[in-house]
């Protein structure tokens, strides 16, 4: 990557050229190695995809010209036999909060297709489902000491496992880094109280007629 952060990790400004390149990646090699592609690691100032196929036939070809197409990036390709697909199991299996954070990636798209800034602080909401109201009063006490607000509270007959919701919402930008840091951290409460957090939902802030986008 060009311009990661301090810690390694991908930046706000490089977000929308690195999902460029990520698709013509992926498709230039799928139409050559009929591959599954399971996934991809973002440390060190490094972005590493990672595909499984019956051979490696073509490929050094495949990066050199996807390559050629963004010549202010550095690339590199290498294979090696993993019949067992042991790389994928024990390395590249997303954890849940792995899962989440793909989530929001996923929101964010949509966002930035419908005019979005993303940079723009405004009201994100959040649902968190529990088995019993008392996890739920326990978890919106702790949820307002963040600087959350607690906008309604429902109950779900239907839903046996975690009948009780609750609705809340703070002002935050929902770029990528901050944005995953605030759904990670009611993930984990949420994970706490033995609760289920279900994703997010904001206004589109650049677009005239604003419209809304659940996860």
């Amino acid at each position: 990557m060009n311009q990661p952060e301090d810690n390694g990790l991908s930046s706000n400004d490089e977000f929308q050229q690195l999902n460029v390149i990520e698709d013509v990646l992926n498709k230039a090699v799928a139409e050559t190695l009929n591959p599954e592609f399971v996934g991809r690691i973002t440390t060190d100032g490094h972005r590493e995809f990672y595909y499984y196929a019956p051979d490696d036939k073509g490929l050094n070809q495949v990066v050199k010209e996807v390559n050629k197409q963004f010549p202010d990036y550095n690339f590199d390709c290498g294979t090696k036999v993993d019949p067992h697909w042991k790389q994928y199991l024990e390395l590249l299996y997303p954890s849940d909060e792995e899962w989440q954070r793909i989530s929001d990636r996923d929101l964010i798209e949509v966002l930035g297709k419908q005019g979005d800034d993303l940079k723009t602080p405004r009201e994100v909401d959040h649902w968190i489902y529990f088995k019993s109201k008392q996890a739920r009063s326990d978890f919106n006490r702790t949820a307002m000491k963040l600087g959350f607000t607690v906008r309604q509270e429902n109950e779900r007959p239907e839903s046996e496992n975690r009948p009780f919701s609750t609705q809340i919402f703070r002002v935050d930008s929902v770029e990528m880094e901050s944005i995953s840091e605030v759904t990670v951290q009611l993930f984990k409460l949420a994970r706490s109280f033995d609760a289920e957090y279900d994703g997010w939902e904001t206004l589109v802030t650049s677009s005239s007629n604003s419209v809304k986008t659940i996860q």
